[in-house]
Protein backbone atom coordinates (compact mmCIF):
# COMPACT_ATOMS: atom_id res chain seq x y z
CA UNK A 1 0.00 0.00 0.00
CA UNK A 2 1.34 3.44 -0.96
CA UNK A 3 2.25 5.60 2.01
CA UNK A 4 0.48 8.92 2.18
CA UNK A 5 2.45 12.11 1.54
CA UNK A 6 4.24 13.26 4.70
CA UNK A 7 3.77 16.82 5.94
CA UNK A 8 4.63 18.61 9.18
CA UNK A 9 4.08 21.85 11.03
CA UNK A 10 6.04 23.98 8.54
CA UNK A 11 4.15 22.70 5.49
CA UNK A 12 0.87 23.31 7.30
CA UNK A 13 1.97 26.84 8.24
CA UNK A 14 2.89 27.63 4.64
CA UNK A 15 -0.49 26.41 3.44
CA UNK A 16 -2.28 28.52 6.03
CA UNK A 17 -0.20 31.57 5.12
CA UNK A 18 -1.30 31.15 1.51
CA UNK A 19 -4.87 31.54 2.78
CA UNK A 20 -3.85 34.85 4.35
CA UNK A 21 -3.82 33.65 7.94
CA UNK A 22 -1.72 35.70 10.31
CA UNK A 23 -1.28 37.70 13.49
CA UNK A 24 -4.48 38.51 15.38
CA UNK A 25 -6.87 36.58 13.14
CA UNK A 26 -9.95 34.84 14.53
CA UNK A 27 -11.12 31.46 13.27
CA UNK A 28 -13.64 28.71 13.82
CA UNK A 29 -11.74 25.57 12.79
CA UNK A 30 -13.25 22.27 11.62
CA UNK A 31 -10.72 19.60 10.74
CA UNK A 32 -9.77 16.03 9.92
CA UNK A 33 -6.24 14.83 10.68
CA UNK A 34 -6.77 11.64 8.70
CA UNK A 35 -7.58 13.53 5.51
CA UNK A 36 -4.30 15.46 5.62
CA UNK A 37 -2.20 12.36 5.02
CA UNK A 38 0.84 11.45 7.10
CA UNK A 39 1.28 14.35 9.56
CA UNK A 40 4.60 14.37 11.39
CA UNK A 41 3.68 15.46 14.90
CA UNK A 42 0.03 14.51 14.55
CA UNK A 43 -2.72 16.76 15.84
CA UNK A 44 -0.26 18.90 17.79
CA UNK A 45 1.51 19.89 14.57
CA UNK A 46 -1.74 21.31 13.18
CA UNK A 47 -2.59 23.11 16.42
CA UNK A 48 0.92 24.52 16.81
CA UNK A 49 0.86 25.79 13.21
CA UNK A 50 -2.41 27.63 13.82
CA UNK A 51 -1.33 29.09 17.17
CA UNK A 52 2.06 30.24 15.89
CA UNK A 53 0.41 32.21 13.09
CA UNK A 54 -2.48 33.92 14.88
CA UNK A 55 -0.65 34.15 18.26
CA UNK A 56 -2.44 34.88 21.52
CA UNK A 57 -3.56 38.22 20.05
CA UNK A 58 -5.90 36.20 17.83
CA UNK A 59 -8.52 33.57 18.61
CA UNK A 60 -8.91 29.93 17.67
CA UNK A 61 -12.25 28.23 18.29
CA UNK A 62 -12.94 24.57 17.64
CA UNK A 63 -16.11 22.55 18.12
CA UNK A 64 -15.99 20.24 21.13
CA UNK A 65 -19.36 18.64 20.41
CA UNK A 66 -20.52 15.42 22.07
CA UNK A 67 -22.62 13.06 19.92
CA UNK A 68 -24.84 11.63 21.24
CA UNK A 69 -25.11 13.80 24.36
CA UNK A 70 -24.06 12.13 27.61
CA UNK A 71 -26.15 11.88 30.78
CA UNK A 72 -23.95 14.46 32.55
CA UNK A 73 -21.63 16.74 30.61
CA UNK A 74 -18.40 17.66 32.41
CA UNK A 75 -16.37 20.23 30.43
CA UNK A 76 -13.15 19.03 32.03
CA UNK A 77 -13.47 15.34 31.18
CA UNK A 78 -16.21 14.66 28.62
CA UNK A 79 -14.42 13.98 25.31
CA UNK A 80 -15.44 15.49 22.03
CA UNK A 81 -16.43 13.11 19.25
CA UNK A 82 -15.05 15.21 16.39
CA UNK A 83 -11.64 13.67 15.84
CA UNK A 84 -8.03 13.91 16.97
CA UNK A 85 -7.38 17.61 16.34
CA UNK A 86 -10.51 18.82 18.17
CA UNK A 87 -9.91 16.45 21.10
CA UNK A 88 -6.22 17.35 21.43
CA UNK A 89 -7.08 21.06 21.24
CA UNK A 90 -9.75 20.66 23.93
CA UNK A 91 -7.11 19.38 26.36
CA UNK A 92 -4.49 21.98 25.42
CA UNK A 93 -3.16 24.39 28.03
CA UNK A 94 -5.03 27.71 28.17
CA UNK A 95 -7.98 26.41 26.14
CA UNK A 96 -11.38 27.28 27.63
CA UNK A 97 -14.41 25.05 27.01
CA UNK A 98 -17.96 26.35 27.03
CA UNK A 99 -20.76 24.92 29.15
CA UNK A 100 -23.07 23.41 26.55
CA UNK A 101 -24.00 19.73 27.01
CA UNK A 102 -24.06 18.76 23.32
CA UNK A 103 -22.47 21.58 21.30
CA UNK A 104 -19.69 23.01 23.46
CA UNK A 105 -16.78 24.87 21.88
CA UNK A 106 -13.12 25.07 22.90
CA UNK A 107 -11.44 28.48 22.60
CA UNK A 108 -7.83 29.70 22.80
CA UNK A 109 -6.37 33.17 22.58
CA UNK A 110 -7.77 36.66 22.96
CA UNK A 111 -11.18 36.88 24.67
CA UNK A 112 -11.42 33.08 24.94
CA UNK A 113 -13.42 33.21 28.17
CA UNK A 114 -15.72 35.88 26.77
CA UNK A 115 -16.60 33.71 23.78
CA UNK A 116 -17.03 30.56 25.88
CA UNK A 117 -19.30 32.40 28.33
CA UNK A 118 -21.72 33.25 25.51
CA UNK A 119 -23.04 29.70 25.88
CA UNK A 120 -24.34 30.53 29.36
CA UNK A 121 -27.25 32.47 27.85
CA UNK A 122 -27.61 31.18 24.30
CA UNK A 123 -28.61 28.16 22.26
CA UNK A 124 -26.11 25.70 20.79
CA UNK A 125 -25.36 27.41 17.47
CA UNK A 126 -27.95 30.16 17.35
CA UNK A 127 -28.06 33.91 17.77
CA UNK A 128 -25.66 35.03 20.49
CA UNK A 129 -23.82 31.70 20.62
CA UNK A 130 -19.99 31.53 20.72
CA UNK A 131 -19.79 30.79 16.99
CA UNK A 132 -22.10 33.71 16.20
CA UNK A 133 -20.09 35.96 18.52
CA UNK A 134 -16.81 35.06 16.83
CA UNK A 135 -18.24 35.77 13.37
CA UNK A 136 -19.69 39.09 14.56
CA UNK A 137 -16.15 39.99 15.65
CA UNK A 138 -15.01 39.38 12.05
CA UNK A 139 -13.98 35.78 12.58
CA UNK A 140 -13.75 33.45 9.59
CA UNK A 141 -14.13 29.68 9.20
CA UNK A 142 -11.35 27.24 8.36
CA UNK A 143 -12.20 23.83 6.94
CA UNK A 144 -9.07 21.68 7.11
CA UNK A 145 -9.68 18.47 5.19
CA UNK A 146 -13.45 18.55 5.70
CA UNK A 147 -16.33 19.83 3.58
CA UNK A 148 -19.18 22.17 4.37
CA UNK A 149 -21.13 19.27 5.88
CA UNK A 150 -18.90 20.01 8.91
CA UNK A 151 -19.36 23.78 8.80
CA UNK A 152 -21.30 24.52 11.98
CA UNK A 153 -21.48 28.25 11.19
CA UNK A 154 -24.20 27.40 8.68
CA UNK A 155 -26.47 26.53 11.62
CA UNK A 156 -26.09 30.15 12.76
CA UNK A 157 -27.41 31.28 9.38
CA UNK A 158 -30.41 28.96 9.86
CA UNK A 159 -31.16 30.60 13.22
CA UNK A 160 -30.83 34.15 11.88
CA UNK A 161 -33.09 33.26 8.93
CA UNK A 162 -35.61 31.85 11.44
CA UNK A 163 -36.19 28.69 9.40
CA UNK A 164 -39.45 27.01 10.48
CA UNK A 165 -37.70 23.83 11.66
CA UNK A 166 -35.48 25.49 14.30
CA UNK A 167 -37.14 23.86 17.28
CA UNK A 168 -37.38 20.32 15.92
CA UNK A 169 -35.01 18.06 17.90
CA UNK A 170 -32.56 16.18 15.68
CA UNK A 171 -33.46 12.92 17.44
CA UNK A 172 -34.92 11.63 20.72
CA UNK A 173 -31.56 12.29 22.41
CA UNK A 174 -32.19 16.02 22.01
CA UNK A 175 -35.87 16.05 22.96
CA UNK A 176 -35.22 16.53 26.68
CA UNK A 177 -33.19 18.88 28.89
CA UNK A 178 -29.53 17.92 29.32
CA UNK A 179 -27.31 18.30 32.39
CA UNK A 180 -23.93 20.00 32.77
CA UNK A 181 -21.45 20.07 35.65
CA UNK A 182 -20.44 23.65 36.43
CA UNK A 183 -17.09 24.94 37.73
CA UNK A 184 -18.25 24.78 41.37
CA UNK A 185 -19.41 21.16 40.98
CA UNK A 186 -23.13 21.90 40.89
CA UNK A 187 -25.42 20.38 38.27
CA UNK A 188 -27.28 22.67 35.89
CA UNK A 189 -30.10 21.62 33.57
CA UNK A 190 -29.93 23.10 30.07
CA UNK A 191 -32.99 23.20 27.78
CA UNK A 192 -32.43 21.87 24.27
CA UNK A 193 -34.33 24.47 22.25
CA UNK A 194 -32.99 25.31 18.79
CA UNK A 195 -30.64 22.34 18.74
CA UNK A 196 -28.97 22.05 15.32
CA UNK A 197 -30.44 19.61 12.84
CA UNK A 198 -28.97 17.73 9.89
CA UNK A 199 -25.90 19.08 8.08
CA UNK A 200 -25.43 16.42 5.37
CA UNK A 201 -26.59 18.76 2.60
CA UNK A 202 -24.63 21.78 3.81
CA UNK A 203 -22.33 20.82 0.92
CA UNK A 204 -24.92 22.57 -1.27
CA UNK A 205 -23.73 25.86 0.23
CA UNK A 206 -20.30 25.60 -1.40
CA UNK A 207 -21.33 26.62 -4.92
CA UNK A 208 -23.11 29.87 -3.94
CA UNK A 209 -20.30 30.69 -1.49
CA UNK A 210 -17.68 30.15 -4.19
CA UNK A 211 -19.65 32.11 -6.79
CA UNK A 212 -19.87 35.01 -4.34
CA UNK A 213 -16.09 35.01 -3.86
CA UNK A 214 -16.34 33.99 -0.20
CA UNK A 215 -14.02 30.96 -0.39
CA UNK A 216 -10.26 30.55 -0.67
CA UNK A 217 -8.69 27.14 -1.32
CA UNK A 218 -5.26 25.63 -0.71
CA UNK A 219 -4.06 22.03 -1.01
CA UNK A 220 -1.96 20.87 1.99
CA UNK A 221 -0.73 17.30 1.94
CA UNK A 222 -3.68 15.15 0.90
CA UNK A 223 -6.24 17.65 2.19
CA UNK A 224 -8.05 20.65 0.77
CA UNK A 225 -8.00 23.63 3.14
CA UNK A 226 -10.77 26.22 2.79
CA UNK A 227 -11.05 29.68 4.28
CA UNK A 228 -14.63 30.95 4.43
CA UNK A 229 -15.60 34.58 4.95
CA UNK A 230 -17.67 34.40 8.14
CA UNK A 231 -19.87 37.48 7.80
CA UNK A 232 -20.27 36.86 4.09
CA UNK A 233 -21.46 33.31 4.75
CA UNK A 234 -24.09 34.45 7.23
CA UNK A 235 -25.40 37.19 4.96
CA UNK A 236 -25.55 35.04 1.82
CA UNK A 237 -27.04 31.90 3.36
CA UNK A 238 -29.53 33.85 5.47
CA UNK A 239 -31.00 35.34 2.31
CA UNK A 240 -31.06 31.96 0.55
CA UNK A 241 -32.83 30.32 3.50
CA UNK A 242 -35.40 33.10 3.87
CA UNK A 243 -36.42 32.55 0.23
CA UNK A 244 -36.09 28.76 0.31
CA UNK A 245 -36.09 27.29 3.86
CA UNK A 246 -35.46 23.73 2.65
CA UNK A 247 -32.41 24.69 0.53
CA UNK A 248 -29.96 22.89 2.82
CA UNK A 249 -32.06 19.90 3.89
CA UNK A 250 -30.91 16.47 2.71
CA UNK A 251 -32.83 13.85 0.70
CA UNK A 252 -31.43 10.76 2.46
CA UNK A 253 -34.42 8.56 3.24
CA UNK A 254 -32.92 7.38 6.55
CA UNK A 255 -32.26 10.87 7.90
CA UNK A 256 -34.03 11.26 11.27
CA UNK A 257 -34.49 14.99 10.78
CA UNK A 258 -34.95 16.40 7.28
CA UNK A 259 -38.28 14.77 6.36
CA UNK A 260 -39.79 16.17 9.59
CA UNK A 261 -38.28 19.58 8.85
CA UNK A 262 -39.86 19.59 5.39
CA UNK A 263 -43.24 18.70 6.90
CA UNK A 264 -43.02 21.71 9.21
CA UNK A 265 -42.08 23.97 6.28
CA UNK A 266 -45.08 22.68 4.30
CA UNK A 267 -47.42 23.31 7.22
CA UNK A 268 -46.37 26.96 7.41
CA UNK A 269 -47.05 27.75 3.75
Amino acid sequence: MMRKKEIGKEEIKEGLKTLGIGLGDKFLVHSSLKMMGWVNGGANAVIDALMSLVTSSGTIMMPAFTFPPVELFDPKSTPTTLGAIAETFRKHEDVVRSLHPSHSVAVWGKDSEKYADLHLDSTALGIGSPVHGLIEAHGDILLLGVGHWANSAIHVAEAIAKVPYLNIPYSEDYAKPLAVKTADGSIKEVPTKENPGCSINFVAAETPLRNAGLLKYQRVGDALFQRVDGKGLISLLKNILIKNPDALLCSWNLCPFCHRARAVISSTK
